[in-house]
């Protein structure tokens, strides 16, 4: 019978990252030669300390894709150069295991007088490389770098897109065992970023463990598993991909409440023409789990889809018609409403979303006492077969200038058939034609 040491020793070999209480207190001076009085020992200076990271834990698992996220200044890059041992920390340990290649900062590593390709041998021999196997990966890198001739010149005369080509270039293949990206990609153009998270896809087949720290929270969404979440030095949250970010939005939306002021011009909007229903109804109430951005003046009571036949279902084909209902329940009267849902992919994607004011450029006006049906009917896209997440979100205002009320994630699951080859997210219907030139009759020029 195993013991429990061996046990948890065993439970933990897959870890190639460890960080246990990691805290990082920088000493803070009054005066420059006060450091120095002290470092030599003379005697012993009034400090006093900023805690840039305080008990930090967390675990990344061989081959997994872990995101870090937080505001600006909550200790992200310091907790990277931690781990990549740029730095030490205070108090804590921190166990990594395997070659590591890290993006922390635009150009670091590379010396800038060098050629691009001087700079490629230099990173190589950093990270412990000889010579000739850094030679072996020359073709691949220049390939995915893609700045031409640029390579045999001084990096200091490179654009930052070029610059940030070769840095990815170098880094991501030298085949290391852990990947660190410190919001490398907000830097080279779509096609780049394109090229990079094809790659990291590549990697990711390969088990390469990727830290991937960034603030766009779409792109965490899709490629991390679990999303570590540090504010203001501290460890908000460790958790599940979708969790994590949900959660991280919802702090994000209410601090773009308290920045946002509705003006006299937000008034004059119209609304969408209501009518009141007489009779009886049945509405599905919908459970939600606590926690989210919600309204003390009023109630989501439910999200449905319904096919051409007006049946309620969670299973829709592709292309055909369809309804989506939203009811909210009033409990004050509330002028000028955006009332949207959005479906997002099992990786947290985005497909499309709809509300009455991208859509129709009105609000929606709630009554206290009654219940708002919003009925939204269009066709259903040709998306990729598969599970979907559906989200409502209920703002005052208009698109530009709005006060989120409600924002519920997960509300609901939709399976999307599609018979189709269902090689994209998305299918275009089109019509084809066909049309045939003689060679003498077409002149050919560059773009």
């Amino acid at each position: 019978m195993k013991t429990m040491e061996k046990a948890k020793k065993e439970e933990n070999v897959e870890n190639v990252i460890e960080a246990s209480e990691i805290t990082k207190i920088y000493q803070l001076y009054h005066k420059p030669q006060d450091r120095f009085i002290e470092a030599v020992g003379i005697k012993k200076q009034k400090e006093t300390g900023f805690c840039a990271l305080q008990d930090i834990s967390f675990e990344v698992k061989k081959g997994e894709t872990v995101g870090i996220v937080g505001t600006n200044g909550s200790g992200k890059s310091t907790l990277l150069k931690i781990i990549t041992g740029v730095l030490k920390p205070t108090h804590g340990l921190v166990r990594v295991q395997g070659r590591i290649a890290a993006l922390l900062e635009l150009g670091a590593g590379f010396n800038m007088e060098y050629t691009g390709m001087e700079n490629i041998y230099l990173n190589g021999r950093l990270m412990g490389y000889t010579k000739q196997e850094m030679e072996n990966r020359i073709p691949q890198i220049l390939a995915f770098a893609e700045i031409g001739d640029f390579i045999n010149m001084p990096v200091k005369t490179y654009s930052s897109g070029m610059f940030a080509r070769l840095a990815f270039a170098v880094a991501i293949n030298v085949e290391p065992d852990i990947l660190i990206v410190d919001e490398t990609l907000s830097v080279g153009d779509l096609f780049f970023q394109n090229k990079c998270f094809r790659k990291f896809e590549e990697l990711k087949e390969k088990k390469v463990t990727i830290l991937f720290v960034s603030h766009d929270i779409s792109s965490v969404r899709q490629m991390c598993s679990r999303v570590l979440w540090i504010e203001k030095g501290r460890q908000a949250m460790f958790a599940g991909s979708r969790q994590v970010c949900d959660k991280y939005m919802d702090m994000k939306r209410m601090h773009f409440n308290e920045s946002v002021s509705l003006d006299s011009q937000t008034g004059k909007q119209t609304e969408i023409a209501g009518r009141q229903i007489g009779g009886k109804i049945k509405v599905p109430r919908m459970r939600y789990k606590e926690g989210k951005l919600t309204s003390e003046d009023f109630e989501v009571l439910s999200c449905l889809f319904r096919d051409s036949s007006g049946n309620d279902s969670n299973r829709i084909t592709a292309d055909t018609d369809i309804s989506t209902h939203v009811f909210l329940r009033f409990f004050r009267d509330m002028p000028l409403l955006i009332v949207g849902f959005v479906l997002e992919n099992a990786k947290g994607l985005p497909v499309y979303d709809i509300n009455n004011y991208i859509n129709q450029g009105q609000t929606v006006r709630g009554k206290a006492g009654n219940i708002l049906e919003v009925v939204y009917q269009y066709k259903m896209p040709r998306l990729m077969k598969g599970m979907y997440i559906v989200s409502i979100g209920i703002a005052q205002g208009t698109q530009e200038n709005h006060v989120m009320k409600a924002w519920i994630h997960g509300i609901k699951e939709v399976e999307i058939v599609n018979p189709g080859y269902n090689s994209s997210y998305i299918e275009i219907p089109s019509d084809i034609s066909i049309r045939y030139y003689k060679q003498e009759n077409v002149q050919i020029c560059e773009e």
